[in-house]
């Protein structure tokens, strides 16, 4: 299995995008957790996008955690931050 860090509010995209939206109540050193169904802004795309996936093996609250690598709807990659890595 390879390490895929976690993503957080305000990592980027392959599109130029940010990420907009997180959960409250988990974060890592002090950022908010990005889950699936989070939004993505996007200026390649011109609009809010949703990520469109979660690791199958971390969850919290029932929410997938995304990880970098992962896709939203307008096609986008997620790029992470930070360098924590889970098991994928």
């Amino acid at each position: 299995m390879a390490g895929k860090q976690v993503i957080c509010l305000g990592d980027t995209t392959d599109h130029g995008g940010v990420v907009i939206s997180a959960l409250d109540n988990y974060n890592i050193n002090g950022r908010p957790v990005a889950t699936e169904g989070d939004s993505v802004s996007c200026p390649k795309c011109k609009g809010v996008f949703q990520i469109t996936s979660g690791s199958s093996l971390m969850t919290f609250q029932g929410k997938k955690i995304a990880l970098e690598g992962m896709k939203t709807t307008c096609g986008a990659t997620l790029i992470a931050s930070q360098s924590l890595m889970v098991s994928e």
